[in-house]
C-alpha cells in the first residue's frame, strides 16, 4: 500500500458529487478512516473514468454522442487523522437546514474558491461572450462544464416528511398555507404521480392493451370555448375529477405575473384541465387572438412537469442517503428515464421560440440566466431586416404580418438546463431538461441524410412533446415533424452514464411512448395532423381532440361571382390524387381550354406542391401559354408573370398555396379562378376571389367572372372551412355532383 498522505476536508462540491452518484456505500466502507477514505477515492476514480459517469437527471450527463462524466472532477480525499470522518460530514450536509453547505474545517477553503471561480465564469458567459453554434446543442463544452457551485441541486432536509419546507409545491391559485387535508387531496389527485407511476397493476395492463389495439370509447363533447370535441377514453376510464392543486407553489406567483396579474381565463382553465390529466391533446382552434393564452398554458404545464419530476428525484436521493446512513434497504426508487431531457417543444421560427423561452424563464424565477445575452442576439429581431420586411409587408394582410414578424429563421435548437435557482440556456442536450427546437433544426442533429452522423438517444425519455403552430409547420415540411416522432422514445444505443437502478420499468420494457403526452396546436385540422393524432398520440391516459365549428369562408366573398363546386369521382383514398388529376386533365382542362383559358386572365390554384409540379409538367407538354409561381419562384419571376397576365399575354398562372402563404402576391386582372384543390387556409379562398375586384379594366362585367372548385369526398376538413360546417355534409353526400354559390 502506498504511504498515507495528509487528507483534506471534503468540499461542498465533493460531498454533492458523492451524494448524487450514490457511490458511497456505508456497508462497503465500514471500518477505520483509512478504509473509508480509500473507498471514497475509489468511488471518485471510477466516476472520473466514466464507470459510474452520471445518473439520469444529473448535471453531469455526457455530451451529445459522448461519454458521461465531468471534467475537472474533484480530487479524492486522502487519509484523515483525528478529525471527523468524511461520511459523518456527508450526513451532516444532508441534514443541514435549508440549502446550507456542510460544516467545513478551518483549513478547508477550496469550496469558496471553486464557487467564486464558477460564478465568475458563468457571469462571463452571461455577459455576451458568444460561442460558435454546434450541431448537437449550440454550446461549447467548456461553457457547459463551468457551473456555479451555488446552483447545485441540494437535497432538502429530511424532517420525517416527503414535502420540502419551501416546496409543498402544489397549490391552487388563491391558496395560502396548506393544511393537512389539502396535502392529502393533492396526493390523491396528482395526475402526474398516477400517470408515471412504475406500477404493474391490472388497470395499467388493460390500458396498455386497449391503446395497442386502439380500442377507445369515444364520447362527443361540446365545449363553448374550445369547440366541438371528441374524448377518447381508455379501458373504461372516463374524465377524471380535476386536481384541486395542480401547480407547484413556486409557480403560482410567476404565473400570475406572466398572465398580467390575472388568474386563468376560461380558455386557459379548460385547456389546462386537459393538459393536467396527461391526455394527448389536439386543438385546432389556435388563432392570433388566443395565441398568448395557449402558449402561456403549455409553458406552465411543461415547467410544472419538470419541477415536479426533479423534486421527486431530490426526495428519492435523500431517501437513499438516509437508507445508506442507517444501513436500511431503501427499496426500488424508479423516477426517471434513460436520459435527462423530459420536454420537447417544436416551433416553426426563432421568433416563436424566443416568446416561449421567455415565458419559461419567467416561470422559473431564476436568479441567474446563463447565456441570456446570446439568446437575445441570436433569436431577437434584426432591426434592419425587420424594417425592410415591415415596408414590404405593409400592404399585406394582418395575419401575414404577424406570422412573419421578427426573426423567421426556421433552423434552431436550444437546450434549457434547470438548476435550483438558475437556468442555463444552450445547454448540451444530454444535460437539458427542456429542448426547444424547429423540426429541421432537430433533424440536423438526429441525421438529415442517410449518411449523416445520427444521434437521437436524447429523445429516448421524452415525457412530453408539444408541437405548436402545426399549420405553419405544414407549410415548411411536415416530414421533419414525423421524423422526430419516429425517433422519439426509442431504446438508446449508448448508456450515457445512466443509473439503470433508477430507470422506470416501463422505460426498460420499451413502453415509454405510451406514457408520453403529445400536444398538437394548429389553426385548423388537416389529414396530416389527424394522422399524427391517431398514430403518434398513444398515451394510456387517453386523448381528446377539439375542432371549432366554421361559418364558412364563402361568407367573406365580396366579389359578385358565381362559385361552382364540382365533386370529383374518387374510387378510394389511396388513388384520390391520381383520380383527381385524371379527371382534371381528361375532362375539365379541355373544357376550360375552349372557354375560360381561351379568354385568358385565369389563375389555377393548387394546394399541394406535388399537384403543382404534376400540373406544370402536363401543361408544358401540351404547350399552354402559362407561368408557374411557387414558393421557389424569385420575386422578379413572380412580378414578370403577374405583369404578363395583367397584359393578357398568358392564358393562366399556375399558383401554389405555399407561394401565397410566404408572399401573398396581389395578382390583378383575375377573371377566372380555378381551384384544382381547396386551400388549407380557408381565408385564402375569399382572399383570392376578392382579388377579382382589382381587375377593373372597364371591359369585363361581373357576369363574366367565374370560379370553379374541384373537391372529392375526402376533402371534408377543407370543405367545411370553406362552405361551413353545416353545409359541408350536403356537398359530400348529396346526389348532385355540382353546387353553385352566388
Amino acid at each position: 500500500m502506498p504511504p498515507a498522505r495528509k487528507s483534506r476536508g471534503l468540499s461542498r462540491k465533493e460531498l454533492q458529487h458523492l451524494k448524487e452518484y450514490g457511490e458511497l456505500d456505508p456497508l462497503n466502507s465500514a471500518g477505520d478512516d483509512r478504509n473509508l477514505d480509500e473507498a471514497i477515492s475509489s468511488a471518485l476514480s471510477r466516476s472520473k473514468s466514466g464507470r459510474f459517469s452520471g445518473k439520469l437527471g444529473s448535471r453531469r450527463g455526457g455530451s451529445l454522442g459522448g461519454r458521461g462524466g465531468r471534467r475537472g472532477a474533484p480530487k479524492p480525499a486522502q487519509q484523515r487523522g483525528t478529525k471527523p470522518d468524511a461520511y459523518s460530514r456527508l450526513l451532516r450536509s444532508l441534514t443541514a437546514t435549508g440549502a446550507e453547505a456542510a460544516p467545513k474545517s478551518g483549513t478547508d477553503d477550496s469550496d469558496d474558491d471553486a464557487s467564486d471561480a464558477s460564478a465568475a465564469s458563468e457571469s462571463a458567459a452571461d455577459s455576451g461572450d458568444e460561442a460558435p453554434d454546434r450541431l448537437d446543442s449550440g454550446a461549447e463544452q467548456e461553457e457547459q462544464d463551468q457551473e456555479p457551485a451555488q446552483e447545485i441541486d441540494m437535497v432538502e432536509p429530511d424532517n420525517g416528511s416527503d414535502d420540502d419546507d419551501d416546496d409543498d409545491d402544489a397549490a391552487p391559485f388563491n391558496s395560502g398555507a396548506q393544511d393537512d387535508e389539502a396535502v392529502e387531496a393533492y396526493a390523491a389527485h396528482d395526475f402526474m404521480d398516477r400517470h408515471y407511476a412504475d406500477s404493474d397493476s391490472e388497470l395499467a395492463h388493460r390500458k396498455l392493451a386497449a391503446v395497442n389495439s386502439r380500442e377507445y370509447s369515444q364520447v362527443p363533447l361540446e365545449d363553448a370555448v374550445l369547440g366541438a370535441g371528441v374524448v377518447c377514453n381508455v379501458a373504461g376510464e372516463g374524465v377524471q375529477e380535476a386536481n384541486p392543486q395542480p401547480l407547484k407553489q413556486k409557480l403560482v406567483g410567476p404565473f400570475h405575473k406572466l398572465n398580467n396579474g390575472q388568474g386563468m381565463t376560461e380558455l386557459q382553465q379548460r385547456f389546462f384541465g386537459w393538459l393536467d390529466q396527461y391526455r394527448d391533446v389536439a386543438c385546432a382552434g389556435r388563432t392570433p387572438a388566443n395565441e398568448d393564452e395557449l402558449t402561456t398554458m403549455y409553458a406552465l404545464h411543461a415547467m410544472n412537469h419538470v419541477m415536479k419530476a426533479r423534486e421527486r428525484e431530490r426526495k428519492n436521493n435523500a431517501r437513499l442517503a438516509k437508507a445508506h446512513a442507517t444501513g436500511a434497504d431503501a427499496g426500488e426508487l424508479r423516477d426517471r428515464g434513460f436520459t435527462r431531457p423530459r420536454v420537447l417543444i417544436l416551433l416553426p421560427f426563432r421568433s416563436s421560440a424566443l416568446r416561449v423561452i421567455e415565458k419559461l424563464l419567467k416561470l422559473t424565477s431564476a436568479d441567474k440566466e446563463a447565456n441570456s445575452a446570446r439568446l437575445a442576439k441570436e433569436y431577437g429581431p434584426d432591426e434592419d431586416e425587420v424594417a425592410f420586411r415591415s415596408r414590404a409587408n405593409a400592404r399585406k394582410p394582418a395575419d401575414h404580418q404577424q406570422t412573419f414578424a421578427d426573426n423567421i429563421d426556421d433552423s434552431f435548437r436550444v437546450g434549457l438546463q434547470l438548476f435550483h435557482r438558475s437556468v442555463k440556456l444552450f445547454a448540451d442536450f444530454y444535460r437539458s431538461d427542456i429542448i426547444v427546437a424547429s423540426p429541421i433544426g432537430l433533424r440536423m442533429t438526429t441525421g438529415a441524410q442517410s449518411g449523416d452522423r445520427k444521434d437521437f438517444d436524447f429523445l429516448s425519455s421524452i415525457e412530453m412533446v408539444i408541437v405548436d403552430q402545426c399549420d405553419v409547420l405544414l407549410m415548411q415540411n411536415w416530414d421533419h415533424v414525423m421524423h422526430a416522432f419516429k425517433h422519439m422514445n426509442q431504446m438508446p444505443k449508448k448508456d450515457h452514464g445512466c443509473d439503470f437502478s433508477r430507470v422506470r420499468s416501463w422505460c426498460l420494457d420499451g413502453m415509454a411512448r405510451f406514457r408520453r403526452q403529445t400536444v398538437l396546436l394548429s389553426a385548423y385540422m388537416t389529414p396530416e395532423i389527424q394522422a399524427a393524432f391517431n398514430g403518434e398520440c398513444r398515451s394510456i391516459a387517453g386523448k381528446v381532440r377539439f375542432k371549432p365549428a366554421y361559418p364558412g369562408a364563402v361568407a367573406d366573398v365580396v366579389a359578385q361571382v358565381a362559385q361552382v363546386f364540382r365533386r370529383v369521382p374518387v374510387a378510394r383514398l389511396a388513388s384520390a390524387d391520381d383520380d383527381r388529376f385524371a379527371h382534371f386533365v381528361d375532362h375539365a382542362l379541355p373544357e376550360m381550354d375552349k372557354t375560360v383559358l381561351g379568354n385568358r386572365h385565369a389563375v389555377i390554384f393548387a394546394a399541394s406542391y406535388f399537384d403543382f409540379v404534376r400540373l406544370r409538367n402536363h401543361c408544358r407538354s401540351k404547350s399552354y401559354s402559362f407561368a408557374a409561381i411557387s414558393e421557389y419562384s424569385t420575386a422578379s419571376e413572380a412580378m414578370h408573370a403577374r405583369r404578363r397576365l395583367y397584359d393578357g399575354e398568358l392564358q393562366f398562372i399556375l399558383y401554389s398555396e405555399r407561394a401565397h402563404f410566404y408572399h401573398r402576391y396581389p395578382i390583378k386582372a383575375i377573371h377566372h379562378l380555378v381551384f384544382y384543390s381547396l386551400p388549407d387556409h380557408s381565408h385564402y379562398y375569399s382572399e383570392l376571389l376578392n382579388l377579382m375586384l382589382t381587375s377593373g379594366d372597364g371591359k369585363t362585367s361581373a357576369e363574366q367572372f367565374t370560379c370553379t372548385v374541384f373537391y372529392s369526398k375526402y376533402d371534408q376538413l377543407k370543405l367545411e372551412r370553406i362552405v361551413g360546417t353545416k353545409l359541408a355534409p350536403q356537398l359530400l353526400a348529396g346526389e348532385r355532383s355540382q353546387f353553385t354559390f352566388a
